[in-house]
């Protein structure tokens, strides 16, 4: 199935209503974050039966009618290792979507593996191997090619059937509620909240430091760089090195 590429206002009007409705939606996102605090968002790829999109925010001034799509209460949205791609959705709307169904997170508790990747999941489940040929691309770059479009849908395209093999084996051994109690902590916004004042604890020197005299300081140091990049919009280190 070859994906729709949306990148004017309209286009997206017409792909949300036609995808609305939707028992489950595959969601993924393409981001860059070489020079900034908070992720470039570059592309959103979502999937249901109805077809696959991707969506182009870097070409469109009104993400309104997606945020429709994304944020309606009766649609599960399908991710694989969500933590990213929801802290964006939080960033980008200051809520986080639910519910959520995290493949990597179902996969880990019917023992497929813990921090199971979604290439893996797909050639275990489907036997197919996904390119790796755009693994780097720099997604901010335009035009994006017909290939960067599929490698880019390929990342939702076997989202749906993998999660409705994965409910069916939770629902089948009886876990399927302890695993929506699991996955709703997902949709939490504070997770996705970057305190200045608890960015000490990212630090990889934290756990060296013997005085409280030290520890004071580092947290005082951690702060302050913490909230000059998170204004700035630059990455922490930008402001200062965790060596420093």
């Amino acid at each position: 199935m070859q994906p729709f590429y949306v990148n004017t206002e309209s286009d997206l009007r017409a792909l949300c209503e036609h995808f609305s409705g939707s028992a489950w939606l595959a969601l993924d996102t393409e981001f860059m974050r070489t020079d900034t605090f908070y992720a470039r968002l570059c592309l959103i790829q979502i999937a249901c039966d109805e077809g696959i999109a991707c969506i182009d925010p870097l070409a469109l001034t009104d993400l309104g009618p997606l945020r429709e799509l994304l944020y309606d209460p009766a649609t599960v949205k399908v991710l694989h290792a969500a933590h990213q791609d929801l802290e964006i959705l939080h960033d980008l709307y200051r809520i986080v979507p639910q519910p959520v169904f995290d493949t990597q997170l179902a996969a880990a508790m019917l023992g497929l593996g813990e921090q199971l990747g979604y290439a893996a999941l797909v050639a275990e489940q489907h036997q197919v191997q996904l390119a790796k040929a755009h693994t780097r691309t720099d997604w901010a770059q335009r035009p994006l090619s017909a290939e960067q479009l599929d490698y880019a849908a390929d990342d939702v395209r076997y989202l749906g059937p993998i999660y409705h093999t994965l409910r069916a084996a939770l629902q089948d051994k009886g876990w399927l509620d302890w695993y929506r109690e699991d996955a709703a902590a997902l949709s939490d916004a504070a997770r996705y909240i970057n305190e200045p004042d608890e960015a000490w604890r990212r630090v990889g020197l934290a756990h060296t430091l013997n005085s409280g005299v030290e520890l004071a300081l580092l947290r005082a140091l951690a702060a302050w760089r913490e909230r000059r990049a998170q204004h700035a919009n630059r990455p922490r280190k930008w402001i200062m090195d965790d060596a420093l």
